[in-house]
Parts: C-alpha cells; sequence; structure tokens
C-alpha cells in the first residue's frame, strides 16, 4: 500500500494495476462501432481540410484514388467529395458524421492484408495519429475544400487590435491573430544593433559600414528604425538583394552553360528586376509582365 502525501486517500496499487490489464484487453475484442459510441460526445477541435486532412489523402490515397485514371482503383476517387461519399454497393468510403461506417476507417484499421490500405507492399502505413485526424474530420461531416487557387479572391477583414500588438498596421494583426490561435507570444524585443544587422543582411545582403552602424546607434529619437528602414529600401542595392532570389527560380545565367560557356546578352532581364524591386512594381504587374512579355508592347 501507498499513501499519498497531498490526501489520505489509501491507494492499491496492485489491484489498480490489474484493472488497468483488464480495462486494455476490454478495449482490445471491443468492435470499432462501439468504441467509436463510446467517444461521440468528445469534444474536437476542427480539423482543416487543407493544411491536415489532403496531405494524408494525398500522400496515401491519391496515387490509387485521385485524378489520374491510369492508376485508379476500384474506381475510387478521394481527391472529389462526390467520389468519396458515392455509394459502392452499399456502402461508402467516407460516411460524414460516421466514421464507424465508413468504409475507409475500416481498411485503415483492417488485420487483413487483402483489405488494408495502404496496401502493406507500398511500405506506407498511417501512424495512429494521422488516423485520428481523419476519423475526427469524418466525425465533423466530412468537407470538402477547394485548392485556395481555384477559390475566388475576398478581401478578409482586419482582426482587431489584440493583446500581442498594438500596431496598426494590418499584416501585424493578422501575424498577432495567428500567433494567440497558436498559444504563442511575440519573440521579445532586439537591441538596436541586432535589428541593425537584421535590416542590412535581410534587405542589402551585407552587414552596415562602422559609419552607417554608428549613425544608427547614436540615433536616439523615435522614428530612427522606421528611417533606416525607408533608407534600406530606397538603396539600389535592395533591388539587387531581392533580384538574386527570383533570378535563381528562374534559373537566370549569362552563358549557356550546358554544352559550352558562350555568353548570352539577356542582362537586359536581369536589369528589369532590380528595376521592377527597386520601383516597387506591384505583384500582380510584375507576374502580367513575365507571363505576357513582349505581347505587351
Amino acid at each position: 500500500y501507498s499513501i499519498s502525501p497531498t490526501s489520505s486517500i489509501v491507494i492499491n496499487y496492485d489491484s489498480a494495476k490489474n484493472l488497468a490489464m483488464k480495462l486494455n484487453c476490454l478495449i482490445r475484442i471491443l468492435p470499432l462501432p462501439f468504441l467509436f459510441s463510446i467517444a461521440s460526445n468528445v469534444v474536437y477541435s476542427k480539423v482543416d481540410f487543407t493544411t491536415e486532412v489532403r496531405p494524408i489523402l494525398s500522400e496515401y490515397c491519391f496515387h490509387c484514388h485521385g485524378p489520374d485514371k491510369s492508376t485508379r482503383e476500384a474506381n475510387l476517387r478521394l481527391d472529389l467529395s462526390e467520389g468519396a461519399l458515392k455509394d459502392l454497393g452499399g456502402y461508402s468510403a467516407v460516411v460524414p458524421g460516421k466514421p464507424e461506417d465508413s468504409e475507409l476507417v475500416f481498411r485503415l484499421h483492417s488485420d487483413d492484408k487483402d483489405e488494408l490500405m495502404p496496401p502493406p507492399e507500398t511500405g506506407k502505413r498511417l501512424s495512429a495519429k494521422q488516423k485520428k485526424i481523419l476519423e475526427d474530420w469524418i466525425k465533423q461531416g466530412a468537407e470538402y475544400e477547394e485548392h485556395w487557387s481555384f477559390l475566388p479572391i475576398s478581401k478578409p477583414s482586419v482582426p482587431t487590435e489584440t493583446r500581442k500588438t498594438k500596431s496598426a498596421h494590418p499584416v501585424d494583426r493578422f501575424i498577432a491573430k495567428k500567433l494567440e490561435n497558436g498559444n504563442f507570444s511575440f519573440a521579445v524585443p532586439s537591441d538596436k544593433k541586432t535589428l541593425l544587422r537584421r535590416l542590412y543582411f535581410d534587405l542589402l545582403g551585407m552587414p552596415p559600414s562602422p559609419d552607417e552602424a554608428k549613425q544608427f546607434l547614436n540615433d536616439n529619437t523615435e522614428s530612427a528604425y522606421d528611417q533606416l528602414v525607408d533608407r534600406l529600401l530606397a538603396d539600389h542595392r535592395f533591388g539587387e538583394r531581392m533580384t538574386v532570389h527570383w533570378l535563381d527560380l528562374v534559373r537566370y545565367s549569362d552563358t549557356i552553360g550546358y554544352h559550352s560557356d558562350v555568353f548570352m546578352e539577356v542582362s537586359a532581364y536581369r536589369d528589369y528586376v532590380i528595376d521592377a524591386f527597386n520601383q516597387n512594381m506591384s505583384y500582380d504587374q510584375f507576374v502580367i509582365e513575365n507571363l505576357a512579355g513582349d505581347l505587351l508592347s
């Protein structure tokens, strides 16, 4: 016997251990529908289809049950709601609100290698957490969401001021709201020297000169930081720094590089991208000009 130091309750650990073992055995032999019925009153956090469910289906299901007809099995599509919900002859892959009646859940938990999904020969197995995400999603109604790129553009309302930020800038409000939803906090404010180095490396790709550092560190006005940001954004090196990332993305090169090192006169595009950043060209205009090119002239 053992006595808790915080109460007068006497605990028999041998009895508790035996009880736990019996419960474990009971859980193993109970049918899946009964276990789901026990959990019917449990409150689940909302499962996000785009960030939680779709990645699982894409990784483990879409190869055989996705948009590609050449690899599709059993004439079943799980990338579309109508495919997941359709009658397969008295049953459906997904039954909204009823994971215990969903063939998808049954296949995930099956002990029969001919029924288990994904098939054992694929070498892929869902984790317990991933299975629970799918089960919770089905229990919550199995709502599909279209890919964000197919949804109409809408202007979201700016979150109200929170305890995490007093900033009036919309970007800060959205960041603060996301942090608050995740129960995170902003990092503590950095000292001036750290901020100075971060700005220079982020915006120009190089450290400040001794004179530039001294000028900022000796400026104790409230607008010192804002003025430094504006000054660096107006620096021609800002466009050069940002252009490096874009040119890497489009695989820019001044030479052919494949079978010879012959120079190519394509620097006009490089200069165009630098000017676009330095002139603060809007993103939509930049995309239009890159896609349309000389068709706009």
